[in-house]
């Protein structure tokens, strides 16, 4: 091994050849010896497998085949379309785009005349018409002109005249004559009724007379049927059954709960939700045989969140949704003030009712504004009680009292206590109470002493002076120098020990946080610092420092690493078993060791540098060297897996070489005690017709002038003359 070339420098790393391999603190260089960066290539690199980097800079020209960005975005460079949810920036070159719904269907004619398909809305986003100004006038808010010709409006409707066939219903005054209104089957309304003859029905809702009127016959029909026009009471005689038909429609802005809840709203006699009156002795039957009522169940609650449905004089008939089907709830003097309507599964769909019972729910939560005064209260008394109360309470209160308590207070207070408290009793418990604040109105513990201003405390003693003779628990701060506002202090202000007893097999343990550890006294007298189970008299996890003399009786035993800084040993006698690791330059007169690694731990050579095996560098206990492998190959005294350099020459042989290449006296070798003649013969590249054909430089361009091969085909030895191949012989 002594002719072969290399380097081993320990001062900064590891260096093979020249520039071949450097390791260099925490860099690596292949052909340089002053790497950059933690991997530094000067020459070609060959990755197969997946590369992973967090930024890739590219200088050059790239070509990829599809490149996708995220799940959302695709460059396909086949069909050179860019695919994305959505564009945004400057679309002034973009093409074949939607510019407007209008349509010139009479281009060059003088006129303009144009069109689009769909509704156009005046004043509204979502127009319901052909033609809208405002709102869907069906709900009250606009004026709509559909396709027929047909005009709905919610206001007024002002003209010189109209003409034609005037059907339905006319709300309001006519002035003028009515000539053929003899041929209607009814006149509904119908102020001033001159110009009417024959005899047509006429229903007149309110008759006022200034002086005297006189009417031959009046019969008057369905008297105990209200009309439900969106007034929110409804009356009718008692013991009488009062229908009113439920339908469902989308919500409108004319909705208590427009934008809450379901999108749905059940329809009172045609009235979105109105808020209803009850009488009691009235039964009132929901007429539910709507088809649109089939999926929203129509029932009664206590409240508007439907938390408890109202079922008290309650019947059900029939399926919702199907002829016949009805809900009928009967109200007495015992129906709870309040109730709500609404549907069972999609919320805020109906509203409210008063009943005018007489009865006030206490089962559920009830709101009273004023003074509430009665002979007695029975029953629990949840909520806040504000004032004075004077009389024996039994039971259980939760909540706030704010005010005198006079009296005897037997049981549990649970909420806060403001005020001083004067008794005298043998002793307090706490016994179904979960915490006691001193200072605070919430206490977070058993137990809180609070105090936001200055340090709370403990006193327990002899005296009442806090600092005499006393034991005080402190936090907060004191006078001594380590006592701030954020301390805990326990102070002992007598004269007496301060003693640590425990009787069982537990230690003291001193910790920071729930898993740190600090220091640890168990019952056996042993100290442990940084562990909590000490298993000598000191034990100490962590490094430790004696500024002082430390003298040691005897022996010293390290279980671990011994690290020596910026100290001389001069003499250290005996075996070190283990690793021995060096951060800076390292000087060793005479080492001896069965193992030596750098870079990794031992591996069982003699000598090792790196554990990645495409940089390893090792020395076998054969003295055999191995690069970039981790098998040498028997009878192999040097394996190297990849290319060799020999910057002067190689020689093989026992004497001085005599050109770059020496080979002349490799007949003389004598090795492993025997003569190593009879090998003596070098044997060039052997390869078939076809092979060589396809021979290249190592740079992709032709074969060098002067190559030899051994020509399987032909058997014959040939060189390449730079533009054929040449028998050489």
């Amino acid at each position: 091994m002594s002719n072969i070339r290399k380097t081993f420098n320990f001062r900064e790393g590891v260096q093979v050849d020249d520039e071949t391999l450097v390791v260099k603190g925490d860099r690596v260089g292949v052909g340089t010896t002053s790497p950059d960066e933690s991997l530094d290539v000067r020459g070609n690199a060959k990755v197969i497998g997946i590369i992973t980097a967090n930024n890739l800079e590219i200088s050059g020209v790239s070509t990829f085949t599809q490149v996708s960005i995220g799940s959302t975005i695709t460059f396909d460079s086949t069909s050179g379309v860019i695919t994305a949810s959505s564009y945004r920036g400057d679309g002034s070159t973009l093409s074949n785009l939607p510019t407007s719904q209008w349509t010139d269907v009479n281009t060059g004619v003088g006129v303009t005349p144009i069109y689009v398909n769909g509704n156009v809305g005046v004043g509204t986003t979502n127009p319901e018409n052909g033609f809208q100004v405002g709102g869907n006038p069906s709900n009250g808010v606009g004026v709509g002109f559909n396709t027929l010709g047909g005009v709905v409006a919610s206001g007024v409707i002002t003209a010189t005249t109209f003409s034609g066939n005037l059907a339905g219903n006319v709300t309001g005054d006519l002035t003028g004559t009515a000539s053929n209104a003899t041929q209607a089957a009814s006149a509904t309304v119908a102020t001033n009724a001159q110009g009417l003859t024959g005899t047509p029905d006429i229903t007149v809702r309110n008759i006022n007379s200034a002086g005297i009127g006189t009417i031959a016959t009046l019969g008057v029909t369905d008297f105990t049927t209200p009309t439900l026009k969106g007034h929110s009471t409804i009356r009718s005689i008692h013991g009488s059954t009062l229908t009113l038909t439920v339908t469902v429609a989308a919500k409108t802005s004319a909705h208590r709960y427009n934008g809450q809840g379901g999108s749905n709203a059940f329809l009172i006699d045609g009235i979105q939700a109105p808020f209803l009156t009850l009488t009691p002795g009235r039964a009132y039957r929901f007429d539910l045989s709507d088809g649109t009522t089939a999926t929203h169940p129509f029932r009664f609650y206590y409240d508007a969140d439907r938390t408890t449905e109202y079922t008290t004089g309650v019947t059900a008939v029939g399926t919702q949704g199907s002829a016949g089907a009805y809900r009928e709830i009967l109200v007495s003097d015992t129906t709870p003030t309040v109730l709500h309507y609404g549907c069972q599964t999609h919320a805020l769909m109906g509203n409210g009712f008063q009943t005018n019972s007489n009865v006030l729910d206490t089962e559920h939560n009830s709101t009273v504004r004023g003074t509430m005064t009665a002979t007695s209260f029975v029953g629990p008394l949840t909520g806040n009680v504000t004032g004075n109360l004077t009389g024996n309470s039994n039971g259980t209160h939760t909540g706030a009292v704010t005010g005198n308590v006079t009296g005897n207070l037997t049981g549990g207070v649970t909420g806060n206590l403001v005020g001083i408290i004067t008794s005298t009793v043998a002793s307090i418990g706490v016994a179904t109470g979960t915490s006691l604040g001193i200072g605070t109105n919430v206490a977070n513990a058993d137990i809180q002493i609070h105090d936001a201003t200055g340090a709370s405390s403990i006193v327990i003693g002899k005296n009442s002076a806090v600092a005499d003779n006393n034991l005080q628990i402190r936090y907060g701060g004191g006078a001594s120098a380590f006592s701030d506002s954020e301390a805990l202090d326990i102070i002992n202000h007598g004269d007496g020990n301060f003693n640590y007893f425990i009787t069982g097999i537990s230690s003291f343990v001193w910790h920071r946080g729930n898993a740190n550890p600090l220091m640890a006294l168990s019952s056996t007298g042993s100290l442990g610092i940084g562990i909590t189970q000490p298993q000598h008299k000191l034990s100490v996890d962590g490094t430790s420092k004696i500024t002082g003399v430390a003298t040691f009786t005897n022996a010293v035993f390290i279980d671990g690493v011994l690290t020596v800084q910026d100290a001389t040993i001069s003499n250290l006698t005996g075996n070190v078993t283990g690793n021995i690791k060096s951060v800076g330059i390292s000087t060793i007169q005479d080492l001896e060791s069965t193992s030596i690694g750098i870079g990794l731990t031992a591996s069982g050579n003699k000598f090792t540098v790196n554990n990645n095996v495409a940089e390893r560098f090792f020395i076998n206990n054969g003295g055999n060297v191995g690069v970039r492998t981790s098998l040498i190959t028997p009878n192999i005294e040097l394996d190297v897996n990849g290319d060799a350099r020999f910057a002067h020459g190689l020689v093989v042989g026992v004497t001085t070489g005599l050109c770059a290449v020496d080979f002349s006296n490799c007949v003389d070798i004598f090795a492993d005690n025997a003569s190593r003649a009879a090998l003596s013969y070098m044997l060039p590249p052997k390869v078939s017709n076809a092979q060589r054909n396809s021979l290249s430089s190592r740079t992709g361009g032709a074969v060098p002038s002067g190559a030899i091969i051994y020509n399987t085909n032909t058997n014959k030895l040939q060189v390449w003359n730079g533009s054929s191949w040449n028998d050489c012989f």
